[in-house]
């Protein structure tokens, strides 16, 4: 009785999902334009520039102080003790404060340091940035490839129901076989509808990172998932220990902190005070001085003791939180690279299983069905066993590519040892 239905079935094209409208970009062409166009990426930029001018300002001295005094002069007679004359006097002074004891360098090598903090902070930045988006990038293609197997096998399932109940009815088995089929169809259709979500909500995310429309629409070409083997944990660790951006400007502060410390330190040597100063007064004669003012601060009290045990404190509070931030980072690429490890290793043991051989299984089993070669049940299930089969290994590449991007981020971005 189904070879009555090969004529017509055969008639019948099962109609590819449509593809997805707009650029086709490759994940690091996705990435590089992220980075690139990415709105919040100014700030990062402007902090740099900000520490420029810190820099620029912590090397110059100290603005010079004018001073200007007013008064009245008497004079009297030695002699008689009798007025002689009486009149103003005014003085004025302009005195340049001098630091001494290397405060000028520490406070050029404070600004320094936090140029080399923003700089970090740009690198970081665009780093997770793009690491974010190749996973952005992937997922928005996994959901694209998960709508279309689902969708095509919704469309066999759609139209093999068809086809049987319109041949003449030969007792309830056409019926409840058009109904398991539409069952399964339903499912099918289910799954393509939540994949066709999960692709918006990436691509939306992805059109706010690149600062494009949320309506802009891109495609991801088919990404190469070579997914190598990886050095041991602790070659892995040690390498993040040196070249995680959240390592290096925590030991950058460390460093500042220091320099801070000694700047608090260097705060009870004097200041010197050097300038011209002018001075004319009128009474009985007129008198005019000039010459060089000198004035320097008398470190008696020791007040600058509080803000050393400040600073000090603070250099502590910095060193716990680099060897705090040592161990965690340490813990994160050991299980970081044993979950990529386990992921690879699965793709390894499914090698040569492809979405494109599920596919191809789906449609001969839709062929042989139509022949009647196989029942029913093994047909719906090799139709459901195509979508599992091409979730279970999109979902698990998705993961591998995650976890490493994670290692490579903790790896301050570069290449992971092998």
């Amino acid at each position: 009785m189904r070879l009555a239905l090969l004529a017509i079935g055969l008639c019948v094209a099962s109609p590819a999902a449509a593809d997805a409208t707009g650029a086709a970009l490759s994940l690091d062409a996705l990435a590089q334009d992220v980075v690139a166009n990415n709105p919040e990426r100014i700030f990062y930029q402007r902090q740099i520039d900000a520490a420029g001018v810190e820099q620029l300002a912590a090397g110059r001295l100290a603005d010079p102080e004018l001073v200007v005094e007013f008064g009245e002069r008497r004079a009297n007679d030695r002699t008689t003790g009798a007025l002689t004359g009486e009149g103003a006097t005014y003085a004025v002074s302009v005195v340049q404060p001098i630091e001494f004891g290397g405060r000028t360098a520490l406070r050029r090598a404070i600004a320094e340091r936090q140029i080399g903090l923003a700089r970090l902070g740009l690198r970081q930045f665009d780093a997770t940035l793009a690491a974010r988006v190749r996973s952005l990038g992937y997922g928005l293609f996994a959901a694209d490839e998960k709508a279309a197997a689902a969708r095509s096998v919704a469309q066999r399932m759609r139209t093999l129901a068809r086809v049987i109940v319109s041949r003449d009815p030969a007792g309830p088995a056409p019926r409840l076989e058009a109904s398991s089929l539409d069952a399964g169809a339903i499912g099918a259709e289910r799954s393509a509808a939540q994949a066709d979500a999960d692709a918006n909500a990436i691509l939306y995310e992805l059109n706010q990172l690149r600062g494009a429309p949320f309506a802009a629409r891109i495609r991801i070409v088919r990404p190469d998932m070579s997914l190598p083997p990886l050095a041991p944990g602790q070659t892995l660790a040690s390498e993040a220990a040196a070249n995680n951006f959240e390592l290096q400007a925590l030991r950058a502060q460390f460093e500042q902190q220091g320099l801070r410390v000694d700047l608090a330190r260097r705060a009870r040597l004097p200041i010197l005070g050097v300038g011209p100063y002018y001075d004319r007064a009128r009474s009985d004669i007129r008198e005019t001085n000039y010459g060089v003012r000198l004035s320097t601060t008398i470190p008696l009290w020791n007040r600058q003791a509080g803000e050393v045990a400040v600073e000090e404190g603070r250099q502590a509070q910095a060193n716990a939180t680099l060897l705090n931030a040592e161990r965690r980072i340490a813990r994160d690429v050991f299980t970081t690279a044993a979950q990529y490890e386990a992921k690879r290793q699965a793709l390894v043991r499914w090698e040569g299983q492809s979405a494109r051989d599920f596919a191809a299984a789906a449609a001969d089993a839709d062929r042989n069905y139509r022949l009647g070669a196989i029942p029913l049940t093994t047909y719906t299930q090799m139709q459901q066993a195509y979508v599992e089969a091409t979730n279970a290994l999109l979902d698990t590449k998705r993961e591998a590519l995650e976890a490493l991007l994670q290692l490579r981020a903790l790896n301050g971005g570069d290449a992971l040892p092998r």
